[in-house]
């Protein structure tokens, strides 16, 4: 990883983050939400365990006094959220989750305002503005079909990964990019393996041995949460977080690409509007945050 370029490590997660959202949606037939990711999370702790053996990182992993910042790191960053997505996947479109997850730029103003007491600037508002507007495109063009449940799904999950981000920045300083990722996989399995013990006394489990779902367990494990996780936390321990920001923030145009490629979804001018507004106001939001970074330096 010391060899690997914060360029290079950014770029790799961008494109990641854009192929997950396509991979998932050919697994959602064939097994059940929770079930999937607790198995990509076995996956990906065991591709961790020679690494964790060799940077000493199991120490740090089982340290007590970071239990509740390493729980809520998996929790709200990993289990819940995607949990909810992939089931909203059953409605809606790679495209979508992705657009739609730009939302979250919002959330983050809001709970920094609500539990930080940071008010957001003019120009903060005004890109926020632009991706509610991204948002409500998108929304208007579902109307009352079942796509429309699977994008408010995805909409009222992404506050979650905003609390999860409050519990990454607890954990030390000194702690290695791969060792976070890890933290994040391993703790994510608990509330997992409570939702699938809910599911399987309620609705009962679904596992579909398909070549198709194996290989997308076997991307979600080992590229996405494993690799796609360790060189997104590598890129911002070694470059501007708002550079970084900047770039991942567009990779919804890859997920589009890919799913327009794949047939997962159609190039309309409502999907190009919502895209061009939310990412547009995603990078005055990010933009602006960033310069207030580097000025408190």
């Amino acid at each position: 990883m010391k060899k690997l370029s914060p360029a290079v490590a950014i770029w790799l997660a961008w494109f990641i983050t854009a192929a997950n959202l396509v991979v998932a949606k050919y697994a959602v037939p064939y097994v059940t939400s929770a079930l999937f990711l607790f198995f990509s999370c076995v996956g990906a702790v065991l591709c961790f365990v020679p690494y964790l053996n060799r940077t000493g990182g199991w120490k740090l992993l089982l340290n007590k006094k970071l239990f509740w910042q390493y729980l809520g790191l998996g929790t709200l960053g990993t289990a819940l959220p995607m949990t909810v997505f992939m089931i909203a996947l059953n409605y809606t479109t790679p495209t979508n989750g992705a657009i739609l997850n730009q939302f979250e730029i919002v959330y983050s103003l809001l709970l920094a305002w609500l539990l930080l007491g940071e008010r957001p600037t003019l120009k903060q508002l005004g890109g926020s503005v632009l991706v509610i507007a991204g948002v409500t495109v998108l929304l208007w063009q579902a109307g009352l079909s079942v796509q429309l449940k699977g994008d408010l799904m995805i909409v009222g999950c992404l506050w979650m990964f905003q609390l999860s981000h409050i519990f990454a920045k607890k954990l030390p300083a000194a702690m290695l990019p791969g060792q976070i990722a890890a933290a994040r996989a391993l703790f994510a399995l608990p509330a997992l393996f409570l939702l699938i013990i809910y599911v399987a006394c309620t609705q009962g489990l679904m596992f579909v041995p398909t070549p198709a779902l194996w290989g997308t367990l076997a991307f979600s494990a080992a590229i996405n949460y494993f690799l796609g996780n360790t060189v997104w936390y590598y890129a911002i321990r070694h470059m501007a977080l708002g550079k970084a920001t900047a770039i991942i923030l567009s990779y919804p145009v890859m997920t589009f690409v890919l799913s327009v490629l794949l047939g997962l979804d159609k190039l309309t001018l409502f999907k190009i509007l919502g895209l061009i507004l939310a990412l547009g106001g995603a990078y005055i939001v990010t933009g602006t945050v960033g310069k207030q970074g580097d000025a408190a330096k």
